[in-house]
């Protein structure tokens, strides 16, 4: 009742998790196969952040750690898994990997969410002791149990507190205000909520601060589908994921690429709460387009083995896709550039296609299943390509398609004030077709002869990404048909 802000981010967040854990029972694969995993994460976490290995501060790190844990073990505290109120204190792995980034990069600034007893504070604390410089700011929500308040942060000695800023509260009021205060973040730790509406606040509202070369280390990336997200939108110079010391779910880190100045917060310009809650508004009705699709090939085409997708962005959704089948092929790809992630691209076959005027290298019929996932707004001369993927749809194939709803609620809203739909851009974007579904549903099942399977409207812009009932169906953000080639 004395904070209500805190407490309402409380029940938020356990509806986030339910939510998440309804994403992943919908694509029907665990979160970890979103991850390639690097099992042998130091020489690859020395090559990302231009270091050398074999690392002599690996070596050095054995003893800091040992340090800490017999610390907190003669304060008469037990280390490890469900040790703070049933959370976990920070994992050695990730703690390890923070000491060699912090050796190698000798950060000025160090954010960090999530502190509980704070052994991974400790570890970056040790550090930039070692360096001789350095600040770390640590942004943490106290457990609601009034007893376990001195524990937070207890493996934090007195004299590495000098360096050391302790702020209380969620991520969500104090981090954006932190870094407008930074202005630059060298190291950024996110080890707080890990769901994916928390995960992607934290990293967006930082990452436009992040200094070019700069590291972002997050836990449990496996705990929701955000790490995933957040990747495929930053495009970071390098990333990977590794294991716990335990095991029991993955570590991720990514360093930002570039050399552009960071923009000085404050200006237009600047705007990294905003511009992250509408990323994520945006990213949740993506994702819920995702699940839809699936669920389409697990209730309609489970038993198709061929899949074709038109324009796969990044690739990872046609391997959600693929996994939906009972007796896969090998997926097959059309785009006219490869933007596939090298994990995908060793799963998938990529064909190289003139979307606007040329045939499809394929023959009649090849395909059991196409799906079109929403760039369709980006194709001019879309005509000649809808007749192309009928062409190799195989009778009594499942043709899937999805896109952006020219006539949703947020679009009519916009033009009744007298501003362009975002459905469509003018300058500062790709999106180039519209589409409504009354005119679209015809135009795929009278101009193209399909027999209309399904039609759902997912997400109502800025309020939810949820399906639609039929009724709100026509005021979706998005829409996605389900057809049968005759």
């Amino acid at each position: 009742m004395r904070s209500p802000r805190a407490g309402a981010e409380r029940i938020r967040g356990r509806v986030d998790r339910r939510q998440d854990l309804r994403e992943l029972a919908a694509l029907g694969v665990p979160q970890s196969e979103h991850y390639t995993v690097t099992e042998d994460w130091g020489p690859a976490l020395h090559e990302i952040i231009g270091a050398p290995w074999p690392c002599p501060e690996s070596e050095r790190f054995g003893a800091v750690w040992d340090a800490v844990v017999a610390d907190l073990t003669a304060a008469g505290l037990r280390v490890g898994r469900a040790s703070y109120g049933g959370w976990n204190d920070g994992d050695r792995a990730q703690a390890a990997a923070i000491w060699c980034v912090v050796a190698h990069s000798r950060p000025a600034i160090v954010v960090e969410t999530g502190v509980a007893h704070g052994l991974t504070s400790r570890v970056i604390l040790e550090g930039l002791k070692r360096n001789g410089s350095g600040h770390l700011w640590s942004i943490d929500l106290p457990a609601v149990d009034p007893a376990l308040h001195h524990e937070i942060g207890i493996a934090v000695q007195a004299d590495l507190r000098s360096r050391w800023s302790y702020v209380s509260g969620t991520s969500r009021e104090r981090l954006p205000r932190l870094v407008r205060k930074l202005k630059r973040v060298d190291l950024f730790v996110h080890d707080s909520l890990h769901t994916a509406r928390n995960m992607c606040f934290e990293l967006g509202t930082v990452w436009p601060a992040l200094a070019p070369g700069g590291i972002a280390v997050v836990d449990d990336v496996d705990h929701s589908l955000g790490f995933r997200r957040f990747i495929d939108r930053a495009a970071p110079g390098a990333w990977l994921t590794a294991r716990h010391v335990t095991g029991r779910g993955l570590w991720g880190a990514a360093v930002k690429a570039g050399t552009k100045s960071v923009p000085s917060p404050g200006g237009e310009a600047w705007r990294p709460q905003d511009t992250a809650e509408r990323e994520r508004r945006h990213q949740g009705i993506e994702d819920a387009v995702v699940s839809e699709i699936a669920r389409v090939i697990q209730t309609m085409a489970s038993d198709q083995s061929r899949l074709l997708q038109v324009q796969p962005g990044s690739g990872h959704q046609t391997l959600i896709f693929r996994d939906q089948l009972a007796t896969p092929d090998r997926p097959v790809s059309y785009d006219e550039e490869d933007k596939r992630d090298p994990a995908v691209s060793s799963q998938t076959d990529f064909y190289k296609v003139d979307l606007e005027a040329a045939a499809f290298p394929a023959a009649d019929g090849d395909f059991d299943l196409v799906i079109w996932n929403r760039d369709l707004v980006t194709v001019k001369n879309l005509v000649p390509a809808m007749r192309e993927v009928r062409r190799v749809l195989r009778p009594g194939g499942i043709l899937v398609v999805a896109a952006p709803n020219l006539a949703a609620l947020h679009n009519r809203l916009l033009l009744m004030i007298g501003r362009q739909p975002t459905t469509l851009h003018i300058g500062n974007g790709d999106h180039v077709r519209g589409f409504a579904i009354r005119s679209m549903t015809e135009f795929l099942t009278h101009g193209l002869d399909y027999r209309l399977l399904r039609v759902t409207g997912v997400g109502l812009a800025p309020v939810t990404a949820a399906v639609m009932p039929g009724p709100l169906r026509g005021f979706s953000h998005s829409v996605v048909w389900a057809l049968r080639k005759p």
